[in-house]
């Protein structure tokens, strides 16, 4: 996690500047972790976000709806209490750390001002929001710490608040002797342990930004280090904190694989300009980045257990195709219980009441002599029948099996095309979606009531691209798969689709005109991306025109087949991707 020290100085920073002498209109706790509070500050309404969670601790303003209960909890009642109608004076950091301090004062029942301080402490799992007079005197907390659970200090009502008892490094902006700290310091000692250890507030993502900028190696032991490199060392620890100091702040939004994946407060020079994007307010940037974290979680959670399910759908049908490969094994050889009461039946003569066997020529096979079994419970010829019936029974059931060993195949293909849309969500859409289809396959439950406001328009949810003046579409799941083929696409139009596997489908728009290689090349690069074989290199991709394209046999959402289609090997996906410009 990136929300260090420097992190929330820059919040710190910004929020003075947008809600001090703020009037606190109301509070609310949306979740056991979490309080909300309504400020008016400057004619304008804010929602100032505090998390005590263990796996997103964070403060910052959101422009995000959040359900609050009916029934708010006790200690949302008693910063109702103490803090409603009170103004915000001012919101400090203690040292760097993660430690940040709201002052409140308000009127007491006699009309005279009284302060009191919201204190947020962001230390993962250990993060709390403690309530505290002007003597420093917790009220209550979020989460109360006696010494049964801590150790190190109480967090009870009563106890005097102090956090040096958390805090004990040094503030990095005010640091001026770093040199003979590291001259003084343990030779086994790294840049890295060395400034985690000694100061507060420092992540490693801002000691890698020290190590960039000066050029040294921050896993080099000091023993190593040349006078000409602690110098370096000094020199951009100074830049750094001493531009933090002055409030320099730079917020950045760190992309990977174009997607947000992490934020700092000021520019770090060791990711590249594809790398990252500057932005104007940490507060806009903390509220993307968790309402985009809280989405992929609420995705996680959701899908985890229906990725369970359908593999569980998979290992029974899987076990089913291997009873139906018996049974039709039996089934095609049914012609040698034609020939036993065949057999039977000419030897009438030859069985005796109480036989087991039946020994004879096999006019059938060169009259080599075959031993039959019969049941000593019939006659002779109630087992011919039986062995009769037997023949047509499983000349019958052969026809049932093939179809019930193709409708599984089917299955499967399906269930694991699920298994992917999974892989390829991005949105509570895109869940909403995959739970329709499995209640409408009956794989869960469905709940009518949930079906009620069901968007219509999740079909067309679907990737575009563009290359070269060619439009091309990708489905990330079955339903948009199924719409992108069978409805949406033109007779003329290429399909696309990764071979003998599951995979999205690919429409390329014909011009009417014959596509170039490199369009065809991306396209099918873009089926072997979003497909089972996505991280595979040398993966085969089929493509034909819409027109050689039937729905499944199965009737399953987004299974076709086809024919008359050409093959591509993709060896790389890299290499025709970046030609393409993604829309929307």
């Amino acid at each position: 996690m990136s929300l260090d020290g420097s992190v929330c100085a820059c919040l710190v920073y910004e929020l003075n500047n947008k809600l001090v002498n703020g009037k606190i209109d109301k509070i609310y706790q949306p979740s056991k972790d979490e309080i909300l509070i309504n400020i008016r500050a400057s004619r304008i309404k804010y929602k100032l976000l505090l998390s005590a969670s263990g796996n997103y601790p964070r403060v910052h303003l959101t422009e995000n709806i959040i359900d609050n209960p009916s029934n708010p909890p006790a200690f949302c009642m008693l910063l109702r209490k103490h803090l409603e109608g009170s103004i915000l004076n001012q919101i400090t950091q203690y040292k760097m750390d993660r430690i940040i301090k709201f002052d409140f004062s308000s009127k007491d029942e006699l009309g005279l001002l009284e302060d009191k301080s919201l204190i947020l402490e962001i230390m993962g799992k250990y993060s709390n929001i403690i309530l505290v007079n002007k003597d420093s005197k917790i009220l209550d907390s979020l989460k109360r710490i006696n010494f049964n659970k801590s150790r190190v200090r109480e967090i009870v009502p009563g106890a005097i608040y102090n956090p040096i008892d958390i805090s004990k490094g040094l503030d990095p902006r005010d640091e001026y002797d770093l040199k003979s700290r590291i001259l003084n310091a343990g030779k086994n000692l790294n840049l890295k342990r060395f400034l985690m250890n000694t100061y507060t507030g420092i992540s490693p993502q801002m000691v890698m930004e020290v190590s960039y900028r000066s050029g040294i190696d921050m896993d080099r032991a000091f023993l190593s280090y040349s006078e000409n490199d602690i110098n370096m060392i000094e020199k951009s620890f100074y830049e750094i904190f001493e531009s933090i100091k002055k409030c320099k702040f730079q917020p950045i939004k760190i992309l990977k694989n174009e997607k947000f994946s992490d934020f700092y407060s000021i520019d770090l020079k060791f990711y590249n300009d594809n790398e990252k994007i500057i932005v104007s307010s940490i507060n806009e940037l903390l509220d993307e980045f968790y309402a985009h974290k809280q989405v992929d979680n609420r995705i996680n959670s959701l899908t985890s257990n229906y990725q369970k399910i359908i593999r569980l759908s998979i290992k029974r049908t899987k076990r089913k195709l291997e009873f139906q490969a018996q049974e039709l094994n039996e089934a095609l050889d049914r012609d040698r219980y034609k020939v036993y009461a065949d057999l039977i039946s000419s030897n009438f003569h030859n069985i005796k009441p109480g036989d087991k066997t039946l020994r004879c020529s096999n006019y059938y096979d060169n009259m080599n002599e075959i031993e039959i079994p019969l049941d000593i419970k019939l006659n002779a010829q109630q087992n011919a029948n039986r062995y009769y019936k037997k023949y047509s029974k499983l000349k019958k059931a052969a026809g049932i099996l093939y179809k019930q060993i193709e409708d599984d195949k089917a299955l499967i293909s399906y269930l694991e095309s699920l298994l992917l849309n999974i892989s390829l969500m991005e949105s509570l859409d895109d869940i909403e979606d995959l739970k329709e289809e499995m209640q409408n396959q009956g794989l869960i439950k469905n709940n009518k009531r949930n079906l009620k406001n069901k968007s219509k328009s999740n079909t067309k949810n679907f990737l575009e691209f563009e290359m070269d003046g060619y439009n091309i579409f990708l489905g990330k799941n079955n339903k948009q798969n199924d719409y992108l083929t069978l409805k949406f696409a033109n007779k003329d139009d290429y399909w696309f689709h990764v071979k003998e596997g599951p995979g999205s489908h690919v429409i390329l728009k014909n011009k009417g005109d014959n596509p170039p290689i490199d369009v065809l090349n991306a396209c099918a690069a873009l089926a072997a991306k979003y497909s089972s074989f996505g991280d595979s290199n040398n993966v085969l991709v089929d493509y034909t025109k819409r027109i050689n394209i039937k729905r499944h046999p199965s009737n399953k959402l987004g299974l076709v087949i086809y024919q008359d289609f050409s093959t591509i090997n993709i060896k790389s996906t890299n290499e025709f991707l970046q030609k393409l410009v993604k829309k929307g």
